[in-house]
């Protein structure tokens, strides 16, 4: 006699065969990937937050992209077609250069009252 019992008799409940699973483990199994998927996500963020490296040359290349866009606006505005200074911003540099020499000049003049302050003697 042999023990036949493992094969008809009893199935195998860990796999059950297409024509045994029921609809409620259909949406099981299908939360399960969705469930798999968002993990992977979510893992896949936290691997780009921590890759500070990456981050920083990011941020560098959007500043810097920024500050291009920033300066071609301005040249764009304070030249003419030309690619000359417009007459308006010659008068504005001539007066921030006048200033610039006043505030030397100011400093000049001031530094050295504080160099004739009498010395303490030892």
């Amino acid at each position: 006699m042999t023990d036949n019992s493992a094969g008809s008799a009893g199935e195998n409940t860990d796999n059950p065969t297409p024509s045994t699973e029921t609809p409620e483990m259909a949406e099981l199994e299908a939360d399960i990937a969705r469930t798999r998927e968002e993990l992977a996500d979510t893992v896949d963020q936290l691997t780009a937050k921590l890759d500070v490296k990456t981050r920083i040359r990011n941020r560098v290349s959007q500043t810097k992209d920024a500050a291009t866009v920033q300066v071609r606006s301005v040249r764009n505005h304070v030249t003419g077609v030309d690619g000359k200074p417009t007459p308006a911003v010659l008068s504005i540099g001539g007066g921030v250069v006048a200033a610039i020499a006043a505030v030397v000049l100011v400093r000049l003049w001031i530094r050295p009252s504080k160099r004739r302050s009498p010395r303490r003697r030892r």
